[in-house]
């Protein structure tokens, strides 16, 4: 429905002005569709003592518990939305700040029209939820000898279990007041528009379940986050006025408590302390709503996810920091390049550990917590095996994913809880069809059928469905019709988001001979070619444009919508300047009208505006003045962010000023100014071959045929790895991240591989980057470019890349490239431009792309400019390197830093210090072997050298730790730049949110 709304939208726009015109709100509009969700498989639960796997007890058919979501229509959505717009800022007002979960991104005090984030960015306030309290602990522990408790539950049915008129109560609306409401005649009159829809969804939802609905928002709408949020705002209050309360965070409807503990503690005891209760039972807990001013509210804690920890001396602090650092562990864990077991045969272990948290090593405070946080690291293999899809080769991916859905389809297959394993089933029923592995897609869907192929196929594996604890009449059709009507959109909308562009009627037939089953109809390979077309329009696909642009976008007015949208008229210009450079460069994977790319759903990234805006680095003319103004004004228009502050300053055509920024010891963004910066030179290892394959054309492979293979992945994710550990904090140091360097050799990181490495660095890495790529196809004639690609990393996801180009081959590198069927060459340059400089916090540095060391007009070329001369390498000749870098490093007074190929291995560092043993400051012989050799650089004390060398000879006598400067270095050098990014204001320090996070656990 989304899809065919963004196809038809101006004049849907015009209809919805016209439904809104009146001030009715949501009264015309239709909410959209309700569905029955399935929530919880519940067996027998007698334990009998025995453990079974593989096979099961002989029971009665289980009871589903079941729940009705949402899927607002998009009149509804954008109804919701100008409300939030409207009331949003008063209504948040009122939430705690310890109320973290679905909060407003209001860091302007306002929902701003062009921000695509309602909400804040998730992850940094869950990970909040989960240490906050717990650090509250340890320092309490620490600093007393008293003992603590900490209290973790959660409410049942949440959503279900609200009763929204509280917004229209005089407490509440006195509240409003208080806090700034200015009329409160229009938001009562939006609010009774917007409770009326609410009663609309509670009777189609009645009509489709056969039981009472009461009370109730329902999932999947926007303004239920915020109702959801103030229904609890009171309890929130309540529990912080509690004296022995010393932290609290509530994230949605899982809360956290940390207070002062009595002697002995009960859970019955810490509840009645902490919140107002009403009963107690067997069950759970029922809160005090009157006591809370939210009558006809239902809510209750659950007994049995309630868990309070009684923690005092060094047990307690030891329990609390393992909890900690099983959680961080997970945490980096899904921030790693990609997950080394999911490619090894291991994506299986934590769908086995989430079943119901047996075998599982985390340290969490309640077992439900164990399950969540094994799905969250199932989540994240399951990630990489999407990623595979789009970073192996073809039969390489098929084989990795093919032997992960077989261990994965057995437990799948061995267990009966086939609600848990739902939306992991259809991950991989994606990752199959995205593969084309056929035979992984028709085992799971087969699974499907057997499941709920039909109305019968669900009753015959289910006893009963139950509502909120209520029994649902099992000869009642209807129920079951609209769950499996929600499975079969679930199934439908998988497939037809990871459908490869290239699919054949007979490849659909080969896993679906009968086609896709949606309701009571056959969908066939047509009809689903054609809804993958509508997704891939609408932008709605698994993968953004640039990793899936198979499927051609649709013809649209090059001006689409500008006429009606003239307050954007600035954006989309700015806009244009970024198709113009797509277009220059023959890049077609974001062609496509500005309104269009404006409204994209995964916009290009900080970092693929950059690669293309900075790429004509080395051009006759360099860097535009204005390039980092440019490249500020495009992100802000595509992504809607408003970063005020461009990553770096074009100082002149050819050099760069860029702040290294880094975390400091409280996770802050700062400029490292006063650091010496960490050099890791990565021995990434790829054979000869892998040069012959990809600089070698065919007819098939106009563009080579690089290697993407596994065990080539896995080298690159193990140098990357290292490389984040020596610039990432350690927890616990009261430390900092460190300023770091990552340098890869020569022509050994494959071009399809680059955007994924780059934007790994970029968010989470934590460093820099200097990386050799595959040789560039010219398609014009016979040339190749050979390039190492600058990747460094602002504050908050910003991002400076433009390439260095290799001038001449080497002799060698020309011969075999002249060898080649048919011959190939570098392109002749008319020009010849000074080299790119960087001038950073620390330093200044440049790159020479091996046998430029010998090349001697460029090493001229650098003189006085550069501290520090990076050299990515395939250098055979490893002895040559010598005599070679301390040539280099006397000529230009620099620090030379080698990364070669680790098939030939010696990555080297050396300095012009004036003690002879000291100039080799590391070096790695290690061949075949992917790693890292890492070296803090002296850089402060050699800028101080050149600083006072250069303006007056050392005294007579002196033994300055630095060998002289040469006799031609330049006296009367530009002086060096002290820029750095304006202070950024405490409302802005959050992140621009990244587009491919997993769903909230």
């Amino acid at each position: 429905d989304l899809a065919q709304y963004e196809a038809e939208l101006p004049v849907r726009l015009e209809e919805l002005h016209a439904l809104l015109s009146d001030g009715s709100w949501f009264d015309q509009l239709d909410v959209g569709e309700v569905w029955i969700v399935p929530k919880r498989l519940n067996g027998d639960s007698a334990d009998d003592g025995v453990v079974r796997v593989g096979t099961t007890a002989k029971a009665s058919p289980p009871v589903l518990d079941v729940q009705v979501r949402l899927s607002p229509s998009p009149a509804f959505a954008i109804a919701e939305l100008l409300y939030l717009r409207h009331f949003g800022p008063v209504l948040d007002g009122l939430l705690s700040k310890n109320s973290i979960g679905y909060r407003l991104d209001l860091r302007t005090g306002e929902l701003d029209a062009t921000r695509r984030w309602t909400f804040e960015y998730w992850p940094r306030r869950y990970q909040e939820f989960r240490s906050a309290p717990l650090n509250h602990a340890r320092a309490a522990l620490r600093r007393a000898s008293s003992s603590v408790m900490v209290v973790s539950a959660d409410l049942a049915s949440f959503y279900d279990s609200i009763d929204p008129s509280f917004l229209l109560s005089e407490a509440f609306l006195a509240r409003l007041l208080e806090r700034g409401l200015e009329s409160r005649e229009l938001f009562e009159g939006a609010t009774r528009s917007l409770l009326a829809a609410f009663g609309r969804f509670r009777a189609k939802a009645e009509s489709r379940l056969g039981v009472p609905v009461r009370t109730g928002v329902p999932i999947g709408s926007l303004t239920s986050r915020v109702v959801a949020n103030l229904s609890l705002s009171t309890l929130d209050e309540h529990i912080e006025a509690q004296p022995d309360v010393l932290s609290y965070r509530r994230y949605v409807d899982d809360l956290v408590v940390v207070a002062s503990a009595p002697e002995s503690v009960t859970v019955d005891a810490a509840l009645s302390q902490l919140l107002p209760l009403r009963e107690s039972s067997d069950h759970g807990f029922v809160l005090d709503v009157e006591a809370l001013q939210r009558a006809g509210c239902e809510f209750e804690l659950q007994r049995r996810k309630i868990k309070v920890h009684h923690l005092a001396g060094e047990p307690g602090e030891d329990f609390v920091e393992a909890v900690l650092t099983d959680f961080d562990r997970l945490v980096s864990r899904s921030q790693a390049f990609l997950d080394t077991a999911a490619l090894l045969d291991d994506g299986a272990t934590h769908l086995i550990r989430a079943r119901d948290g047996e075998g599982s090593p985390l340290r969490v405070l309640r077992d439900a917590d164990r399950t969540r946080l094994e799905r969250f690291a199932l989540s994240t293999s399951l990630r990489t095996l999407e990623r595979a899809t789009v970073l192996l080769d073809a039969e390489e991916a098929q084989r990795v994913v093919r032997a992960t859905l077989e261990r994965v389809g057995r437990v799948l297959a061995a267990e009966d809880d086939w609600v848990e394993s739902l939306d992991t089933a259809l991950r991989l029923l994606r990752v199959a069809i995205g593969t084309k592995d056929w035979e992984s897609a028709r085992d799971l869907n087969n699974r499907f059928e057997e499941v709920f192929g039909t109305v019968d196929a669900v009753t015959a594996c289910v006893g009963t469905l139950r509502y909120r604890g209520e029994s649902i009449d099992r000869s009642r059709r209807g129920p079951w019709t609209w769950l499996r009507n929600y499975l079969h959109a679930r199934r439908l909308e998988s497939v037809a988001s990871a459908l490869p562009g290239s699919v054949t009627p007979d490849d659909v037939a080969t896993w679906a001979p009968n086609g896709l089953t949606v309701r009571t109809a056959s969908v066939g390979a047509v009809a689903l070619r054609r809804r993958a077309q509508e997704l891939a329009a609408a932008d709605l696909r698994t993968y953004d444009r640039e990793d899936d642009h198979s499927w051609p976008v649709q013809d649209f007015a090059e001006r689409w919508m500008e006429g009606d949208l003239p307050e954007l008229a600035e954006r989309f210009e700015s806009i244009r300047v970024f198709l113009g450079e797509c277009a220059r460069l023959k890049d077609d994977a974001w062609l496509m009208p500005a309104a269009r790319l404006f409204l994209a759903t995964r916009p290009p990234s900080y970092f693929d505006v950059a690669r293309r805006l900075m790429y004509a680095a080395e051009s006759e003319g360099g860097f535009s003045a204005d390039v980092f103004d440019r490249l500020l004004a495009v992100v802000n228009a595509l992504r809607g962010t408003r970063y005020y502050d461009s990553v770096g300053r074009v100082l002149d055509p050819h050099t760069l000023a860029i702040p290294w920024t880094v975390s400091d010891r409280w996770g802050r963004t700062v400029v490292a100014s006063d650091q010496n910066p960490s050099l890791v030179l990565g021995n990434l290892v790829v054979p000869d071959e892998h040069w012959r394959l990809a600089a070698e054309r065919t007819a098939r492979f106009p563009r080579g045929r690089p290697v993407h293979t596994v065990q080539r992945l896995l080298g690159l994710m193990r140098v990357i790895a290292r490389a984040t550990h020596v610039a990432k904090p350690r927890r616990g140091s009261g430390q900092g991240g460190t300023p770091t360097l990552l340098v890869l050799p020569e022509l050994t990181v494959p071009r399809r591989w680059f955007r994924a490495v780059a934007t790994h660095v970029v968010r989470h890495g934590g460093f820099g980057a200097v990386m050799g790529l595959e040789y560039l196809h010219d398609p014009s004639g016979p040339f190749v470019l050979n390039q190492a690609f600058a990747v460094l990393p602002g504050p908050f996801g910003a991002v400076a890349t433009w390439p260095w180009t290799k001038r001449w081959p080497a002799d060698g590198e020309g011969e075999e490239l002249a060898g080649l069927t048919p011959p190939l060459r570098f392109r002749p340059r008319a020009t010849d431009p000074p080299r790119v400089v960087v001038e950073t916090s620390w330093g200044r540095f440049s790159t020479l792309i091996c046998s430029e060391l010998i090349e001697a007009r460029r090493v001229a070329d650098l003189l006085g400019r550069a501290e520090l001369v990076l050299c990515p390498a395939w250098n055979r000749d490893t002895a040559s390197y010598d005599h070679l870098i301390q040539s280099v490093g006397f000529q230009l007074h620099a620090i030379v830093a080698v990364a070669n190929n680790g098939h030939y291995s010696d990555c080297r560092a050396w300095a012009p210090l004036s003690v002879r043993w000291k100039r080799d400051l590391c070096r790695l012989i290690e061949r075949e072997v992917d790693d890292i050799v890492q070296v803090p650089l002296p850089m402060r004390s050699l800028i101080e050298f050149h600083e006072s060398a250069a303006s007056a000879p050392p005294p007579k006598g002196a033994k300055p730790d630095w060998r002289p400067l040469p006799p031609n270095w330049p006296r009367r050098s530009r002086p060096r730049s002290v820029w750095s990014p304006s202070p950024v204001p405490v409302e802005w320090l959050t992140p621009d949110d990244p587009t491919d996070v997993d769903e909230e656990p």
